[in-house]
């Protein structure tokens, strides 16, 4: 029961965080002027920052929030994001399927790997 609750937190945390990076990067993008890939930029740190307070916090109480923990945790969610990557490449790119496909693959996939590398390693107490 324990991990199911655990599990339901991560996903209210990854909501808001991604909640933040679409209002960040569509307010830099829409109302600074400034070019896509520097505002999903800005937007990708200022989630992972509010990612970070809140899995810490809420999802791994306990959790060391130290220097430490911060670079596991950014180099779990930079994983993410290449896996993400690499799942759109192969699937739209080298095996030609729809982009729906290459999401539905992502969200099946990339969570729980991301919750696996938090509890097991990046933010193991």
């Amino acid at each position: 029961m324990q991990t199911f609750w655990q599990l339901t937190r991560f996903g209210f945390v990854g909501i808001v965080a991604t909640a933040v990076h679409v209002s960040v990067g569509m307010g830099l993008h829409l109302g600074a002027g400034v070019a896509p890939f520097g505002a999903n930029l800005v937007a990708f740190c200022c989630a992972l920052g509010v990612s970070f307070l809140g899995q810490t916090r809420l999802t791994f109480p306990g959790a060391s929030a130290g220097r430490r923990a911060f670079a596991r945790f950014t180099l779990v969610a930079v994983t993410g994001l290449c896996l993400n990557q690499a799942i759109v490449w192969l699937v739209t790119s080298v095996f030609a399927g729809p982009y729906w496909l290459a999401l539905a693959i992502i969200i099946g996939t990339v969570p729980a790997a991301t919750f696996l590398m938090l509890k097991f390693w990046a933010l193991r107490h």
